[in-house]
């Protein structure tokens, strides 16, 4: 899958752009300020109706106007066929996506159908971050490739804030006792696939990490659940998760919330079998950061037969020359790559198109 043409109105600081985009990607270059970044959001909205920075949808619309419009045209590298997509979203909430001028209610239906990897410098919150930082990272690449999980994960999520809600108040036992079957139906779905996740992206994970520095540390990754369980089965994790919300009705209602389940779970990473969040220069960190990129970029290769898109936001800022010769040809012939920066010193990806970006408008150099 390679990205032909996009078009904004009114996107951030893109009032109007229309843009023919060459097969292999571009390099985007400008000085800080100048519409880069705001670019590669635009591309990232269009593939997964999100932002990879976390902004809500009314932050990305142009100061001046209340509606905004991302329109772009896909070409499927093995068929051929060529796909329309747009979104269109609004100050007071209003959103609407199409594929082929058929309006798609679903955003479950929209998320799963363009495979996208984002680089950039909010990343580095993956290690120096909470867990919900690398929470989100392994569900945005499990909806990815998980026909049913986005739509668990979604469902988890109302059941969650259903019990959240009963135990603020009197308990109610016969509804909180359904919302907590679903909470363990749908978390053993999601935990499950997670785990899976963790344990075949870690090959990968660890391999890029030796090419990136030359072989000398070792990283690894653990799944860490906020509950004690001794579980070898997804119906055995379902029971016992079960069992420990009935048991725990009380604390969490002094609590107010629920206090365990797969919306407070983390991913561990070590570094030379340390906890790297602790100890980890920002170099070291953007090596791993990169890695477990580059380890998911493998593994949805594994899964999805489309081409990807990558979008690199001066995401080497932190490495010596040396890994970062060693990192841009791991992903060279994998997809298709937007790489911006203010200016691009070194010959790598030299065969990439280059842009200029200045005040909301992309002129080919």
């Amino acid at each position: 899958m390679s990205l032909t043409n996009i078009k904004l109105q009114n996107f951030r600081n893109y009032s109007s752009l229309d843009l023919i985009v060459p097969e292999n990607g571009c390099i985007l270059e400008g000085i800080n300020g100048s519409g880069k970044s705001n670019f590669l959001e635009s591309v990232y909205m269009i593939c997964t109706a999100r932002s990879q920075r976390n902004a809500k949808r009314h932050e990305m619309i142009n100061f001046n106007n209340t509606v905004t419009y991302i329109e772009a045209d896909f070409l499927n590298d093995d068929t051929k066929t060529r796909t329309n997509r747009s979104i269109g979203f609004s100050r007071d909430k209003s959103l609407v996506l199409k594929i082929n001028g058929s309006k798609v209610d679903s955003i479950i239906d929209w998320f799963s159908t363009r495979p996208v990897i984002s680089f950039g410098p909010g990343d580095l919150f993956l290690v120096y971050g909470s867990p919900e930082e690398r929470r989100k990272f392994v569900d945005i690449i499990c909806s990815q490739v998980f026909g049913d999980y986005l739509k668990n994960l979604i469902l988890y999520k109302k059941n969650l804030q259903n019990r959240n809600h009963l135990l603020q108040g009197p308990l109610n036992e016969v509804h909180i006792s359904i919302y907590e079957e679903q909470m363990s139906f749908y978390g053993s779905e999601i935990v499950s696939k997670r785990k899976e996740f963790i344990e075949k992206i870690l090959p990968f994970f660890y391999n890029s990490y030796l090419s990136i520095s030359n072989g000398s540390e070792h990283v690894d990754l653990h799944y860490l659940s906020s509950f004690k369980h001794n579980c070898s089965s997804k119906n055995d994790w379902k029971n016992v998760f079960l069992k420990e919300l009935v048991d725990h009705r009380k604390r969490d209602q002094k609590l107010g919330f629920s206090s365990f389940g797969p919306h407070r779970d983390d991913v561990s990473i070590l570094l030379d079998g340390r906890a790297a969040k602790n100890f980890c220069s920002q170099g070291q960190c953007r090596s791993i950061v990169l890695s477990l990129k580059l380890g998911s970029v493998f593994f949805l290769e594994k899964y999805l037969e489309e081409r990807m898109i990558f979008l690199i936001d001066d995401a080497f800022s932190e490495l010596d020359s040396e890994r970062t010769s060693r990192v841009l040809p791991l992903l060279e012939n994998r997809g298709q790559i937007f790489l911006a920066v203010p200016e691009l010193k070194n010959d790598l990806l030299k065969d990439l198109v280059r842009f200029r970006v200045c005040n909301g408008s992309i002129v080919r150099q």
